[in-house]
């Protein structure tokens, strides 16, 4: 495991990378870092994949971007430019939280460009105005959202308490689950520097970005996603970010015609790329191995 960099034109970002063949792109999401997937990419190197976590953008110093720029079709562009960085004429992605977000928007936009998609913890949220009626309490989950739209309240209230915040939403997420430590330290020595939080926060606050084109066809893309990708959802029945009915009623086979699967694991949340690392890491290999 080594860490390298990778391009998207004149922008460099950190990435995470372990071993050779095909390549498999792994993206972080919040409150996290891209070395959240560290032991999963391992096994995976293994089997005779390269695998790269790159640092998302806004997540260290050198990609802070003005908030126009973090849309979804930013994001994605980003995963374009990494591919055309290392030449990849195609590569498997696996995502996690908004990097499953940017997979799916991905997965709709270029489809030619991506083998398969792994999906942990994020349900396809063209299906979120029916959570009304399939979990009512997805309402409830998502507050933090609320939160997240309200500038310099949101930083403060996350800063707050040595960034208390990111340790209740890991519990809250995956509940009965104690998250490494050390992990957790990692992500709020991050969020320390300057704009580093605002950048990441932004990922949210562009959600019902209407005035800008990005802002609109980052919209399309989350919400009339259409994915001819092969694609598998893995999430947690304990999900506290996601209610287990968003998965299990209105992810429809019929949105990912090229092939879909959907597990669900008992006494997992959110984070299950931790609490069921080596079965997540299973599956993930038996997804790339049959779309190669």
């Amino acid at each position: 495991m080594h860490h390298s960099e990778i391009r998207n034109s004149s922008t460099v970002f950190t990435t995470l990378e372990t071993g050779s063949g095909d390549p498999v792109l792994f993206l972080h999401g919040f409150p996290d870092n891209h070395k959240t997937f560290s032991p999963i990419m391992e096994s995976i190197a293994k089997k005779g994949y390269q695998c790269i976590a790159p640092v998302m953008r806004g997540y260290e110093p050198s990609t802070i971007s003005h908030a126009n720029k973090l849309h979804v079709v930013d994001l994605v562009n980003d995963v374009l430019g990494w591919m055309d960085d290392r030449r990849w004429d195609s590569v498997h992605l696996v995502g996690h939280n908004w990097g499953a977000i940017i997979a799916y928007a991905a997965g709709m936009y270029y489809p030619n460009r991506f083998r398969s998609i792994t999906s942990l913890g994020v349900p396809l949220l063209k299906t979120f105005q029916d959570s009304f009626i399939w979990a009512p309490l997805q309402t409830f989950h998502s507050w933090y959202v609320a939160l997240f739209q309200i500038p310099y309240l949101a930083e403060l209230t996350i800063r707050s308490n040595q960034f208390a915040l990111v340790d209740f939403l890991w519990k809250d997420w995956s509940p009965g689950f104690t998250p490494n430590q050390d992990h957790l330290a990692e992500i709020k020595s991050n969020f320390q520097n300057p704009g580093i939080l605002s950048s990441a926060l932004a990922y949210y606050r562009n959600l019902n970005d209407l005035f800008t084109e990005s802002g609109r066809e980052s919209i399309i893309g989350i919400f009339d996603t259409h994915i001819t990708v092969p694609t598998q959802v893995l999430y947690g029945l304990n999900d506290g970010c996601f209610h287990k009915n968003l998965f299990e009623h209105l992810l429809n086979e019929s949105d990912f015609p090229c092939g879909f699967r959907k597990i669900g694991f008992d006494h997992a949340g959110h984070f299950l790329h931790w609490e069921k690392r080596e079965e997540v890491t299973k599956l993930i290999l038996e997804w790339i191995e049959k779309n190669r």
